[in-house]
């Protein structure tokens, strides 16, 4: 029986050696072409989910020619401000930004295909559908008031205004990073009389009014459970009678987490719809004003409650 084991150790360690050496030679040969062709993106993402744990710094060494802030990818992975998911990295998404520079092109049309891409801009096209629900439910000609948790570039805000000409919202808008807000103020200057920025951190933020709608795409799956429970909780206290809360994370069958996580250093608290409704129910709200929204692919999810 030893013996037998320990000849299926043998091959186990065959196979990974076999697989690791077939992933190096097909990085070492996309990056001799500066990036893949769209053919080859599938198979990055497949070979990149078969890295074992011990391989990753190693497979990030071979990746250092394009981990850097001029590809996308890169950006994540060096956090030039500091941190992950930042304004500049959302509104490049948003964009579908692609550096022209021939080392770096490839790389960044590649990361726009990665399904969790496409789930950033999906959810920007879901806000802007919200916003525009809220504005067109009740009085006409009431202001309504709207709370953005973790503001960043504002580019649902921007889309909203530009293509809605009897809009009746106004936002305050929170982030911790003030270079998102200088950034987001510069991006809607013509709509400053309805928008308020706040230099502010959401955990510690008190509202002084209640709103119609508080929205957060992009933030509570930074937060652990206990956190993301709280805030559900505390700023439940603040929403209008009739009012809501949307709140978006991650779901757990993100199939782009390996690659962003090995290639971006990009971790998030991944949760399922069913964990969802839990923290609802944790945090005391009924669930009968409770459910999940999705953006189409359903890679990210968005709680919504209802006061």
């Amino acid at each position: 029986m030893i013996e037998k084991s320990t000849t299926l150790a043998d091959s186990m360690e065959d196979i990974h050696l076999a697989e690791r050496e077939q992933l190096y030679q097909f990085i070492k040969e996309l990056l001799e072409k500066h990036g893949p062709d769209p053919g080859e993106y599938d198979t990055i993402l497949k070979m990149v989910d078969l890295i074992q744990p011990e391989d990753v710094e190693i497979f990030r060494v071979i990746m250092k020619p394009i981990l850097h802030p001029g590809t996308i990818i890169g950006f994540s992975f060096t956090k030039p401000f500091g941190y992950n998911g930042d304004f500049f990295i959302i509104e490049k998404i948003y964009q579908h930004y692609v550096n022209p520079d021939e080392k770096c092109c490839k790389w960044d049309q590649f990361f726009h295909y990665l399904p969790a891409a496409i789930a950033v801009v999906n959810r920007k096209k879901l806000a802007i559908e919200q916003f525009k629900r809220i504005n067109e439910n009740g009085d006409k000609g009431l202001q309504k008031n709207v709370l953005i948790l973790g503001s960043g570039p504002a580019n649902e805000v921007n889309e909203y205004l530009q293509s809605t000409p009897h809009n009746q919202l106004v936002f305050d808008m929170i982030d911790l990073d003030q270079r998102a807000i200088d950034y987001a103020k510069s991006k809607n200057r013509e709509y400053l009389s309805l928008l308020n920025f706040m230099n502010q951190n959401v955990i510690r933020f008190t509202p002084n009014k209640s709103y119609n709608m508080i929205w957060s795409a992009g933030l509570f799956d930074y937060f652990k459970d206990k956190h993301f429970v709280f805030l559900l909780k505390k700023f439940y206290q603040y929403l209008a009678p009739g009012g809501e809360m949307i709140i978006g994370n991650f779901n757990t069958n993100n199939p782009s987490r390996k690659i962003m996580e090995i290639m971006g250093d990009w971790f998030l608290y991944h949760r399922s719809e069913e964990e969802l409704m839990q923290f609802a129910h944790q945090a005391g709200i009924s669930l009968d004003k409770t459910e999940v929204l999705a953006e189409p692919l359903g890679i990210n999810l968005f709680l919504r409650v209802r006061k």
